[in-house]
């Protein structure tokens, strides 16, 4: 394997891998807020948090702008696969989905002002606050789903179209358009006993995410780096 190629290589392994450890930090964080042994229908992300002790709280909501750092840097995955269909589209794809994923680092810590909201005893003044932190999250949102949804459109269009590193199959497993599934997903995750269900549903975002990084890990960690490479790609290629 020639220099550049080798360089090329571990560049996509440490992307695969600062985007397992952003995603497995995400995780951590839902797990400290609201990660429930209980079954779906019966879990509920206030009356979880509401029980938590602060220090975890605190924890959870800073992991986020950690997470947040490995996670954007993950996503250069996406350039270094997707290069060959177009740079310039490669490129901004990754940028949009890094944008997404720091944007996400502060919307993930805003859950840690839910946790002391939903400890208010006073109904009126707990559903004020909870009303209150709902608004920041919701602006926060606004430009994180316009980066994700038009960085996840841009992933779609070379590696459907054009001949790129990114096997079409892991399509299916985009974290982005796993997570916006969520809904579609609910009454199912509703139906989930215990002791699964309420981890399904605190996670399914973030879970989301590390199943995809789990796999594309495995995917590219020995891929073929060479010039030529298929959309199927060539296989495992010794060095």
């Amino acid at each position: 394997m020639n220099p550049n190629r080798m360089n090329r290589a571990r560049l996509v392994r440490l992307c695969c891998i600062s985007g397992l450890i952003g995603s497995v930090l995400f995780l951590t964080g839902d797990m400290l807020f609201y990660g429930s042994w209980s079954s779906g229908a019966d879990f509920h992300a206030y009356r979880e948090m509401a029980d938590r002790p602060a220090a975890e709280l605190v924890i959870g909501g800073a992991l986020g702008p950690v997470a947040a750092l490995f996670s954007a840097f993950g996503m250069g995955i996406f350039f270094l696969t997707l290069e060959l269909g177009g740079r310039k589209l490669a490129a901004a794809s990754a940028v949009l989905l890094a944008v997404m994923m720091l944007i996400g680092g502060s919307y993930h810590a805003v859950f840690t002002c839910f946790g002391f909201a939903s400890k208010v005893a006073e109904p009126a003044t707990r559903g004020t606050l909870l009303a209150q932190v709902g608004s920041l999250r919701d602006t926060i949102s606004y430009p994180m789903y316009v980066s994700g949804l038009a960085g996840t459109a841009l992933v779609y269009l070379p590696a459907l179209w054009k001949k790129t590193r990114f096997p079409r199959w892991l399509l299916i497993f985009l974290p982005t358009t796993l997570s916006m599934a969520g809904d579609a997903f609910r009454r199912f995750f509703e139906m989930i006993p215990a002791p699964f269900g309420g981890v399904i549903r605190g996670g399914w975002i973030n879970g989301s995410f590390l199943l995809f990084f789990a796999i594309a890990t495995c995917v590219f960690w020995r891929i073929g780096w060479d010039a030529e490479a298929s959309p199927a790609w060539r296989g495992k290629e010794t060095a």
